[in-house]
């Protein structure tokens, strides 16, 4: 087999993140040693396209760093071609592939979801928060969803938001994972969801000096770590589940935004969230990109923002839009009035849509869209 094939189908982040990584960036503590230095094992993209990582403390030379079967093997501390093997089998490649064949995919491979073990721990997980959420102990947390994020408690029902109030160290057995304690962080839960399952489980920890922080008290373990939690699921758009087939859809590059976006918006587009800027589109998020007949890419105004919408600039009914601010929860910070903001988008994208559309011989889309044109309109009159 053409071992650049098999690479080209692994995701080296899911692979270290399986192994327990918890990264915050492209860093992270080192896996394989289960050192404490959160920047010790990081991932890096090289010119040829080809993930790669390296260990910067106590991985011995010579077994350190390269591409995602070097990862493998070191983990599973198997040979090479044994690492070829399993790793093909994971992702259901055939192993007499010819090298002259190339099946490098069009569109990324598909992404399977965590196991139904983990997500029913995910789960339970999840509902314990969403009861801390809505128990006295929750109050503060729940205030600082309000005044600062800008979200109602409607909007937190509605999107399964929580609060664990406590650092857990949790069984791996009970994830259907081996190795070392699922580690649960303190913070606000914010769970990823797809087609019924949990796929993810994010945790907003409070940064030193951060409101958050004063609301709940400075975190002793990896300070630096904005987001994290339960190792061992899979990225996928927030939001996917809910995506009605409305000719626009907005993606945002967090979740945070995602959650304003879809309160604020009042149904005018769908809306979801990446995750984070480097992430990559899975096939199932790109097939939900597709079905949208504009996609307004907003990510955040910094670096890493910039560097996501790169991925998108070539491809067709994506435009790319500058945040208002930094990104939306901040335009909403600074008195920025989120949804006035997105229906003028709206309304902009929609007029261009019907002007583009035969009026006669697709009347009752004509309508529908000329509606959604009206009450973007509409709302863009509520500055």
């Amino acid at each position: 087999m053409d071992t650049s094939t098999l690479v080209s189908f692994i995701d080296l982040r899911a692979l270290a993140e399986e192994a327990g990584a918890r990264f915050h960036g492209n860093s992270s503590h080192c896996p394989l040693h289960h050192g404490n230095n959160p920047s010790a094992f990081r991932i890096y993209q090289g010119r040829d396209g080809r993930w790669r990582w390296h260990c910067f403390t106590n991985c011995p030379e010579g077994a350190n760093g390269g591409d995602a079967i070097s990862f493998y093997m070191q983990w599973r501390q198997v040979d090479f071609r044994t690492a070829v093997r399993e790793l093909a089998q994971r992702v259901g490649l055939p192993l007499d592939v010819p090298r002259s064949a190339s099946l490098r995919p069009a569109t990324p491979p598909p992404t399977p979801p965590p196991g139904t073990k983990w997500s029913t721990r995910a789960r339970e997980f999840i509902d314990y928060a969403q009861d801390r959420l809505w128990s006295d102990v929750g109050a503060p947390v729940r205030k600082y969803l309000h005044q600062e994020r800008g979200l109602t408690d409607e909007t937190i029902r509605a999107w399964g938001m929580g609060f664990n109030p406590r650092d857990i160290r949790d069984r791996p057995e009970r994830w259907g994972l081996e190795g070392k304690k699922i580690w649960l962080p303190r913070g606000v839960v914010i769970p990823g969801e797809r087609d019924g399952m949990v796929w993810y489980v994010k945790v907003r920890r409070p940064l030193p000096g951060d409101a958050l922080a004063r609301v709940l008290g400075p975190v002793k373990e990896l300070p630096n770590v904005k987001f994290s939690g339960p190792r061992g699921g899979r990225g996928t758009l927030w939001g996917a589940d809910r995506v009605r087939g409305i000719p626009i859809l907005l993606l945002t590059e967090g979740e945070w935004d995602g959650l304003l976006a879809w309160q604020e918006v009042g149904g005018l587009c769908d809306v979801v969230a990446q995750g984070g800027a480097s992430r990559r589109l899975t096939m199932a998020d790109s097939l939900t990109l597709a079905g949208a007949m504009t996609v307004l890419v907003v990510y955040d105004a910094d670096e890493a923002g910039e560097r996501g919408v790169e991925h998108f600039r070539s491809l067709r009914r994506v435009r790319a839009v500058t945040p208002p601010a930094h990104d939306l929860v901040d335009y909403y910070r600074k008195g920025g009035n989120v949804g006035v903001w997105i229906a003028d988008l709206i309304a902009r994208e929609m007029e261009r849509l019907l002007n583009r559309i035969d009026a006669q011989r697709q009347a009752e889309k004509f309508v529908a869209w000329l509606e959604l044109y009206e009450k973007a309109v509409e709302r863009c009159r509520q500055r």
